[in-house]
């Protein structure tokens, strides 16, 4: 039987999680689904994601701009 790595279980969320945690709606959720913005794993009709997957989408799309205040 193959020995199953209980640390890995840390890395993934489900999908109510991400939407408190980023702040957006159930149907912006299913468009980055849709959209293969954010990878994800299906159980039972239940969504999971990565935290690095989620992690990598903000880094993505980070503008690293800081605005000049004079």
């Amino acid at each position: 039987m193959k020995q199953i790595d209980l640390t890995e279980w840390s890395n993934w969320i489900d999908g109510q999680d991400v939407l408190l945690k980023m702040h957006v709606s159930p149907r912006t959720l299913q468009r980055w689904r849709i959209n293969g913005l954010l990878p994800y794993s299906r159980v039972s009709g239940k969504c999971y994601y990565r935290k690095s997957d989620i992690l990598e989408l903000l880094q993505e799309n980070y503008n690293g701009k800081i605005k000049n205040e004079e």
